[in-house]
């Protein structure tokens, strides 16, 4: 039974005056509830590690993350189409149109966290990394379940689509007038399902080992969705998003085979 779909499109409200779109919507929402999950896997965390951590100073953590995040997703996907911007620079801080790299995310998060826990946070310089790491690994646990939600965004703005395909439950996109694999989709499933295994996993993993199995799960699945993607941006003749999830992946690997009792 063919199940195809597609977009109502990206605006949710138009006020005239200003338009409310999905994207943002999505985005906010995925964002709220990651922060709301991790908050609630931090106490755990904490006193796993003999660490006390206050929700106000986990709240501006997240905040940071988020912010530094959305900083950091946008400017990869800026840098990685800096020929295009260079000829629309106004263009680059118009985040709500879409056009965000989750990868440039993590990475612009993982930054801006180090140095808010290393500089900001009151607590003692010996034990800063510890704390960073209960924080970041809260954080990892929850964040496949913010990035299913945000993924929807992708549906309403009609992007982060796969290549064409008569498959049942096939997007239909409205600028090509076919149908795709809907490949947002794909990743919003995989993101469900690596939610579940780490938060049925995370009380016997350390922090650096948490942080390890979500990279893991998380570049497995886009090596894998991104091989379908056919806006995939590119860094020379390789795909950015396969290249920098092999990297992860190792990454992930190596953190996940950690032993010491310090992280």
């Amino acid at each position: 039974m063919a199940l195809p779909f597609s977009s109502p499109g990206p605006i949710l409200l138009d006020l005239g005056f200003t338009q409310i779109r999905w994207y943002g919507l999505m985005t906010a929402l995925g964002c709220l509830t990651g922060i709301y999950m991790a908050g609630a896997l931090l106490k755990y965390r904490a006193e796993k590690e003999n660490l006390e951590i206050s929700f106000d100073d986990f709240s501006n953590f997240a905040l940071v993350a988020v912010f530094t995040g959305i900083i950091g997703a946008r400017l990869w996907f800026v840098l990685l189409n800096i020929q295009y911007y260079l000829q629309h620079p106004l263009e680059s801080y118009q985040i709500w149109l879409g056009g965000q790299s989750i990868q440039g995310g993590l990475m612009g998060a993982i930054i801006g966290t180090w140095f808010y826990s290393k500089y900001f946070q009151r607590q003692a310089n010996s034990k800063h990394f510890n704390i960073f790491t209960t924080e970041l690994s809260s954080l990892a646990v929850a964040a496949p379940l913010g990035q299913a939600i945000g993924r929807w965004g992708n549906f309403f703005n009609e992007e982060a689509f796969g290549s064409v395909t008569e498959l049942p439950w096939a997007l239909y996109i409205s600028h090509t007038g076919k149908y795709h694999h809907p490949t947002f989709l794909y990743e919003m499933i995989w993101n469900l399902i690596s939610f579940i295994i780490l938060y049925s996993s995370h009380k016997k993993l350390k922090n650096l080992q948490c942080i390890g199995l979500y990279l893991i799960l998380y570049s497995s699945g886009r090596i894998l969705i991104e091989s379908l993607r056919t806006d995939s941006l590119y860094i020379g003749s390789i795909k950015a998003a396969s290249l920098i999830s092999f990297l992860s992946l190792i990454a992930g690997l190596v953190l996940l085979l950690q032993r010491g009792k310090d992280q």
